[in-house]
């Protein structure tokens, strides 16, 4: 299974993020395909032999536009998988999976009135798909998500038309409420976001049992960046 990374610009912690992401996934999981990186540019760490750069830009602040920019330029411009995973950054695998068999994922999210850039976007992609007569399950884990090229192409209209709503769409939103609307069985998952800590006992049971988690920057100031070389200190196999 092919496997999409969309990397912004600005990383607080010079992209380490993906070096232990990438770490994770070469110990842990199997059946592992080619690895795409979509960015302006790799990352110094990237051995540029190993993957496939996706040459993309940001086109202004609005962050889900951006992630679905470059989701399409590696739909659009490359050779990824018509099956393919997309992952973020921020996601480090701790059991052994394989991405064969790896489930569509739908999370119980239920709609928060912020004013942050993400819950707005998520709350009019939601209100998008719903005038679409789609299903508007939550299907934005904090673990990789299902995506079908050939399904993406046909329903690129829609896409574009998601592309105009006030804070960009959601595309995991989008993408896997097409995948269940074509008959895609959703199976629950247990969101583990790990936002700040006091301890590692308290760390490890916000974790609990399940087999991905993913951080925010604020967790890298609890101690996660040391958690993280703990747990993932060998190179994987796209590193220089």
């Amino acid at each position: 299974m092919d496997i999409l990374y969309t990397l912004g610009t600005g990383s607080n912690w010079d992209n380490k993020e993906l070096l232990y992401s990438l770490r994770s996934i070469d110990r842990y999981c199997k059946n592992v395909g080619r690895v795409f990186i979509a960015s302006v540019e790799l990352p110094s760490f990237i051995d540029p032999a190993t993957v496939t750069h996706v040459p993309s830009c940001d086109l202004g602040e609005i962050r889900h536009l951006n992630i679905m920019n470059k989701v399409e330029e590696a739909i659009l411009h490359s050779d990824i998988a018509d099956d393919f995973l997309l992952s973020s950054d921020d996601h480090f695998y701790i059991k052994p999976t394989d991405f064969d068999l790896y489930p569509y994922y739908y999370i119980e999210q239920p709609l928060k009135p912020r004013k942050q850039q993400y819950w707005q976007s998520v709350r009019d992609t939601r209100a998008f798909l719903a005038a679409h007569g789609l299903p508007t399950y939550a299907t934005n884990p904090h673990c990789n998500t299902h995506f079908n090229r050939p399904m993406y192409i046909e329903h690129m209209d829609l896409m574009d038309e998601a592309k105009k709503l006030a804070f960009g769409g959601e595309v995991n939103h989008l993408m896997g409420n097409l995948l269940i609307a074509s008959g895609v069985q959703p199976v629950e998952y247990r969101d583990v976001k790990i936002r700040r800590y006091s301890d590692r006992a308290e760390l490890l049971g916000k974790i609990g049992d399940s087999h991905c988690f993913s951080i925010s920057d604020r967790a890298l100031e609890c101690g996660m960046k040391e958690y993280l070389q703990e747990l993932f200190p060998d190179k994987s196999r796209w590193e220089k």
